[in-house]
């Protein structure tokens, strides 16, 4: 009787071990899962705080937007078209009498349907570049705007009055408001980015990483060991655009670097 006791005692005992053992995993279950719904949820707020630093009010309020990494192609009413670098949101105002295009951030290329009574015109902060042909980009900077012609003519008069400046297939110019800062040759041909390709003729690693960086959401950094180096590294090739992950994969390949992960919006490259 004895025995069958203890029998009986141990096959309880291991019975609540059992399930004192299945409580215990279904709670550490549930204590990770919550951590990382916690961390995801923690995440997005950080992503959503990044972004909205990054980004300006009036980009999310723009009539059209392209996300970073996008590469967007809008046709107008009248049928010209725009393009829309990443990151980059435009205003549209047509009227019987006007077609204008507001760059609120980014960078464009427009493509236009002539109309000889309905101007067609991009303005942005710093001036005001009127189509005289069919082709034209326009890029917001820091402290300046630059107007580049890939076919035709643009006038282009800054915001706070002066003179017009006329430019044609070949030729860039920077303006602020107040007028000219600085005048240049261009390639004619359409900017790379507008055909989706990011293309470096011996191009230091810190240009190729500061423009890889325009192109998809949160930090892309450079080691400073990369950054600072007395002998900086250079690239020549062409990378995707609107796919940043194959792109820093393909640059580390080719100069044998590293792309670490921080979190999918903080990623830096450094030696290998």
């Amino acid at each position: 009787a004895g025995g069958d006791g203890r029998g009986w005692r141990q096959g309880r005992q291991t019975v609540w071990s059992s399930a004192g053992t299945d409580v215990y995993e279904r709670e550490a279950q549930e204590r990770r899962g919550q951590r990382r719904r916690q961390f995801t949820g923690l995440g997005a707020v950080l992503l959503a705080a990044l972004l909205g630093a990054q980004l300006p009010w009036a980009y999310w309020t723009a009539d059209h937007r392209a996300a970073a990494g996008e590469i967007r192609t809008l046709t107008l009413p009248d049928g010209s078209r725009v393009v829309l670098n990443s990151g980059s949101a435009i205003d549209v105002n047509y009227s019987d009498a006007t077609r204008t295009v507001e760059l609120v951030r980014g960078e464009l290329l427009a493509t236009v349907t002539k109309a000889p009574d309905r101007p067609f015109r991009v303005i942005t902060r710093d001036l005001t570049a009127t189509a005289l042909g069919t082709e034209y980009s326009v890029r917001l900077e820091g402290g300046f705007t630059r107007v580049t012609v890939q076919e035709s003519k643009v006038a282009v008069t800054p915001r706070d009055g002066g003179d017009e400046l006329e430019l044609t297939a070949g030729q860039q110019a920077d303006l602020t408001r107040h007028g000219v800062i600085a005048r240049d040759t261009a390639a004619p041909q359409r900017p790379d980015w507008a055909d989706g390709r990011l293309a470096f003729s011996n191009a230091p690693l810190t240009e190729v990483v500061e423009r890889l960086a325009r192109h998809r959401p949160g930090l892309l950094t450079l080691d400073d060991a990369l950054a600072q180096s007395p002998r900086p590294l250079h690239f020549t090739g062409v990378l995707p655009a609107a796919n940043s992950d194959a792109a820093l994969a393909l640059l580390a390949d080719t100069l044998n670097l590293e792309v670490r992960y921080l979190t999918p919006w903080y990623v830096t490259v450094r030696p290998r």
